[in-house]
């Protein structure tokens, strides 16, 4: 279902002013993560509107198709978390009706998209990623907790991190410490997806970083450290209220500071990703890292890192994505 699209003035010299139709925003869906889908495409259309791009919101239902063709949208900007947002769904939907979109290809996706697959990719790349476990809620059942855990712990360490093989925004993650707690972990995980990783945690500072990808190429924003309130840490709830989460330019030296944007940079191509991506960090404090994931629709609510690492990058949230749109439609 689309709203209006907005009437906003478009002057002559602005890049997208000679588009066909509107832009638009798809967020929605009816995966998990709807609610920071929606509230992350209301911040892109407020802010696309505000750069004088004509932009709407447009859920992900079975109106979607028609809805874009009837109103002759131009171009589209997946603003989907989760599954059919980040697992390859719409980019293919897209790609049946040749429509042009912000991001990353469906193919690219779905090995973003799969937590084991992508990180054995970085791997073989020599990115750093944690050492960690799959296990199948299938394996968990048929073998048995009791044959597992301990095995998985002389592994990995008493102090590990539980979570979906494919998802986001922290939902089914659990940080453990000791034996007792790492099958109930599991479980969660597996509410969420059929396959677990468990992970060796590591000790450092969040950090996040936005790669971007338009007519300038590719290039590495400010890194943004990430600070939960403690108890919070693994927390969904945390990822989108103000005063669980902390953002902030992380204090490190500069070479850190290049070495993070380029890491993050080699994971966006060794993935094969376009656009945009957000690649997540753990930083030792001796500026060592290791990478968790790299996610094709970062996040644009109000505490998501993006619109923040814009800022620190001197631009707004605005000014990259219509950027983005206009080296899709150039």
């Amino acid at each position: 279902m689309s709203e209006d699209p907005a009437g906003a003035d478009r002057p002559s010299e602005h890049p997208l002013a000679e588009l066909s139709g509107p832009v638009a925003v798809i967020a929605g869906g009816l995966s998990h993560e709807r609610d920071v889908s929606l509230a992350s495409g209301r911040v892109l259309v407020r802010e696309l509107r505000a750069m004088g791009v004509e932009a709407a919101a447009y859920d992900f239902d079975r109106q979607l198709l028609t809805a874009l063709e009837n109103d002759k949208v131009a171009v589209a900007v997946p603003a989907l978390h989760g599954q059919f947002g980040e697992d390859g769904e719409i980019q293919t939907l897209l790609e049946l009706i040749d429509m042009p979109f912000v991001g990353s290809p469906s193919a690219a996706c779905r090995v973003a998209w799969d937590k084991a697959t992508s990180r054995e990719l970085l791997r073989r790349a020599g990115i750093p990623t944690p050492e960690c476990v799959g296990l199948s809620a299938q394996t968990f059942r048929d073998v048995g907790p009791s044959a597992l855990m301990e095995h998985v712990m002389a592994h990995l360490g008493e102090r590990v991190v539980v979570k979906p093989t494919r998802g986001g925004s922290a939902l089914g993650v659990t940080g453990v410490d000791g034996l007792a707690a790492l099958p109930s972990a599991l479980v969660r995980a597996y509410s969420y997806c059929d396959d677990a990783l468990v992970e060796r945690f590591v000790e450092g500072v969040d950090v996040s970083v936005v790669c971007i990808e338009d007519a300038e190429g590719l290039r590495a924003l400010t890194p943004v450290a990430i600070e939960y309130e403690k108890g919070h840490e693994f927390d969904f709830s945390a990822r989108y209220t103000a005063e669980y989460v902390g953002l902030s330019r992380p204090d490190f030296p500069e070479d850190v500071i290049a070495e993070l944007g380029r890491a993050a940079c080699q994971a966006h191509q060794v993935l094969g990703l376009r656009g945009m991506s957000r690649s997540d960090f753990i930083v030792s404090p001796d500026g060592s890292y290791v990478v968790l994931e790299t996610a094709i629709t970062p996040g644009t609510t109000e505490t998501s890192v993006m619109p923040f690492a814009c800022t620190l990058s001197g631009t707004t949230l605005g000014a990259v994505t219509r950027d983005l749109i206009a080296h899709v439609v150039g």
